[in-house]
């Protein structure tokens, strides 16, 4: 185990050293290259908290809120991909304890999946794997999840 962390410290202290190149482009150059990088990747934001009541057909998150994420602030940002947490807080450990709770995390997955199937479907997708996210930014629109981790592992290599 120890191995393991001072191979990882060795490798954090090389991959964070400022590479050459870098000292020597100006600051609009770097400011360049960098917004080129954001254009060719996809771009995620892991950890969107939602409100529910900004999934209905009067108040959404296809328009411009005060939230943490919504289609227009992704669109400004170059963001491609909103994993929307379904946060549900730790009641009392009883039947009618786990019903709120069930209750609050189904009231969250059928409000994300309204946004994608019925809200704004021209706009933004659900994908349940990393290949639909590959297709849906491919065909130019915005993707989704919920953020139950299933398939995180795949995005980083395991």
């Amino acid at each position: 185990m120890k191995r393991y962390i001072y191979l990882a410290a060795a490798l954090l202290t090389v991959a964070c050293g400022q590479p050459k190149e870098a000292t020597q482009l100006t600051e609009a150059e770097l400011i360049e290259k960098a917004k080129g990088i954001h254009e060719r990747v996809i771009t995620m934001d892991t950890h969107d908290d939602i409100n529910t009541t900004n999934f209905t057909t009067e108040t959404n998150y296809s328009q411009r809120l005060s939230s943490q994420v919504n289609l227009p602030k992704m669109i400004e940002g170059g963001l491609d991909v909103a994993w929307f947490v379904v946060y549900t807080g730790q009641g009392e450990l009883t039947k009618d304890g786990y019903e709120k709770a069930y209750a609050n995390a189904d009231d969250k997955f059928k409000a994300i999946h309204r946004l994608c199937e019925e809200i704004a479907p021209d706009k933004i997708e659900f994908a349940l794997t990393s290949d639909d996210v590959r297709r849906i930014v491919a065909s130019g629109k915005k993707s989704s999840h919920d953020r139950r981790g299933e398939w995180l592992p795949h995005w980083i290599g395991y």
